[in-house]
């Protein structure tokens, strides 16, 4: 059987609702090199079993194609196969050098942005691809030191951001509490997010709690990108890792990564993320209650656009790079009421934030992506 009876059994199975089937079809579409269909099924099975997704990589028709070697690292890393962090680096910087351009964004993900590691990456990237150079503010730069010695630069101060512990910068308040963790996202994180998910932008929504549907209102008058499961990629995935990690709950308890813009005189007024089961039934279904809250601030504005908690007479100037973690509700899933919070209007500039729920237990988004996988 070739390639394509294959795929044309996986449609079929699909359409039928046979998701197991069809995964089993395409599994034979990448043992036969069809790049898409191995993907496919090696995401479908990293849910259930890391290692045996990356084993099935390894011995597809495809393996040794670089954009399937970097989705095969990236299963890997992210289903704790591999944790040797100074592999992980070498290997992201050795598959850019043979044209894989996300792994060299990666790479520059865990850089310190303007020293001479990100400048060598960032050269790197405006040769290989300069219309993506140019999106992301990215510019070519004479080194001072060698290129072997920045490229060993650069796997070290991967290796080590890999390991990287998020420690609060400041609690603000104990009892909620908040907690706000300087630089959870670099310079060139922010940027990244923003360019890469802004076209996906639409008006914000709040949930009637008549029909449990979405729609709009004054109270909440930004602009969101819902980053949905088929658009997630190594550094969402990242910043789910990290806000797993500050708040202590697994990865398949979040939601989705919400980008959010407000503009200038835009606002969301005074709210509990935290939600009612009987008014919020269809929300509350999925992953019950929203127990935490994670912001985490783009760009840094110059006047208003604070996160304010009224009850608390606390406000929090948006930083880029900054997060903001917060509790909703007592381990009974009672609604804390000092949780009460808002974004206010900006004066002159547009606010870019990105901003996750945690759930009580597992939801769908944590489902399609982590799956029954626990490890933080």
């Amino acid at each position: 059987m070739n390639i394509e009876q294959c795929i044309n059994n996986a449609n079929d199975a699909h359409l039928s609702g046979n998701t197991d089937k069809a995964m089993q079809w395409l599994k034979q579409a990448g043992v036969l090199g069809d790049i898409n269909a191995a993907l496919d099924y090696a995401y479908y099975q990293s849910k259930k079993n890391p290692n045996e997704s990356v084993a099935f990589l390894e011995r597809a028709g495809c393996a040794d194609n670089a954009v399937v070697q970097f989705h095969k690292l990236q299963i890997s890393y992210f289903g704790g196969v591999v944790t040797h962090s100074e592999l992980v680096a070498q290997t992201l910087l050795s598959l850019g050098d043979k044209g894989v351009i996300e792994a060299y964004l990666v790479a520059l993900s865990y850089l310190t942005v303007g020293n001479e590691a990100f400048s060598y990456i960032a050269n790197k990237v405006c040769l290989l691809a300069p219309n993506i150079s140019k999106q992301l503010n990215l510019v070519s730069e004479d080194l001072k030191h060698s290129e072997k010695s920045a490229y060993q630069q650069a796997i070290e101060e991967i290796a080590s951001a890999l390991t990287r512990i998020h420690e609060p910068s400041k609690v603000l308040d104990k009892s909620l509490p908040i907690k706000v963790y300087a630089n959870a996202l670099s310079e060139f994180e922010c940027r990244y997010l923003i360019t890469k998910f802004s076209a996906l932008l639409q008006p914000s929504m709040v949930v009637d709690p008549v029909t449990g549907q979405g729609r709009t209102d004054s109270v909440r008058t930004s602009y969101v990108a819902i980053i949905e499961p088929s658009q997630c990629d190594w550094i969402t995935r990242k910043l789910d890792k990290t806000i797993s990690q500050v708040t202590q709950t697994p990865r398949r308890n979040g939601e989705a990564l919400n980008l959010l813009r407000y503009a200038p005189g835009q606002e969301y007024k005074p709210h509990y993320d935290g939600l009612n089961e009987i008014n919020d039934a269809a929300m509350f279904k999925d992953g019950k209650q929203r127990v935490k809250t994670a912001l985490v601030y783009l760009n840094t504005v110059s006047g208003g656009g604070e996160t304010l908690f009224p009850k608390l007479d606390i406000r929090i100037a948006p930083k880029g790079g900054n997060m903001v973690v917060f509790s909703n509700s007592d381990e009974n899933g009672k609604l804390l009421l000092n949780s009460y919070h808002a974004g206010t209007p900006t004066v002159s500039e547009n606010k870019w934030l990105v901003t996750k729920w945690i759930r009580e237990s597992s939801t769908i988004y944590g489902n399609l992506i982590y799956g029954n996988y626990t490890k933080g």
